[in-house]
């Protein structure tokens, strides 16, 4: 089964992202660094906690049962027991499945998480490792369902806050919509365009980081 990226992106739209990239850094010093991650944590609660919650959901089920409807002969218990462990299996099964999985972790852990691994990206990409710190990262994270667009400081004391929510709202709108490709070449000629019309300009650039978009499995 193809991982969640390789169905999101094709080979034809990484390379799309990585020219309008390169076509975006002609108009401004700043350095665009576009990253996905498949997802940002393991998540390595949610079985345990899905098979739990699952498994007393069954056992409630069947002793509920077992009071309505009488045992048909069999102990009572016994019932009860294997309504337990129908819970469990099930409420594993349905942790596989990314909706519940989402439910069941929470939005807070949710944007907890993501937020901690846009802020790892931020330094494991050296966003921040350019002459007059105007790099900026677009982070997509697909289990999650969060998007983050962090500036470093030579451009956050020129730019607004707000104007990078708006952006990172746009880019999510696209993602829901199914055109992920589109929607990321549209924030970064976004983010250009944002640079420019706060005087970061393209006089005397140079390419100071990779216009590949990384694309993290782990």
């Amino acid at each position: 089964m193809p991982r969640r990226i390789d169905r999101f992106f094709s080979n034809a739209d990484r390379e799309a992202i990585r020219a309008a990239t390169t076509s975006a850094e002609r108009e401004t010093a700043g350095e665009l660094v576009v990253y996905v991650a498949e997802r940002c944590d393991p998540h390595a609660e949610l079985g345990w906690k899905a098979a739990l919650i699952g498994g007393a959901v069954g056992a409630l089920c069947a002793v509920f049962a077992v009071w309505r409807f009488g045992g048909w002969g069999a102990p009572d218990y016994l019932w009860t027991l294997i309504g337990l462990q129908l819970g469990l299996v099930l409420g594993w099964v349905a942790s596989r499945f990314d909706i519940v999985a989402r439910r069941l972790i929470g939005s807070e852990a949710l944007d907890s998480r993501a937020e901690s691994r846009a802020a790892e990206a931020f330094l494991e990409e050296q966003v921040f490792a350019t002459r007059d710190r105007t790099g900026v990262l677009i982070f997509v994270a697909l289990f999650e369902h969060r998007v983050f667009v962090l500036a470093d400081e030579g451009i956050n004391e020129r730019v607004d806050d707000d104007a990078w929510t708006e952006i990172s709202g746009e880019l999510a709108l696209g993602l829901r919509r199914g055109t992920p490709a589109p929607a990321l070449i549209h924030a970064v000629k976004r983010c250009a365009d944002l640079l420019v019309e706060h005087g970061v300009s393209a006089l005397d650039r140079e390419n100071e980081l990779p216009d590949e978009p990384r694309f993290r499995r782990d």
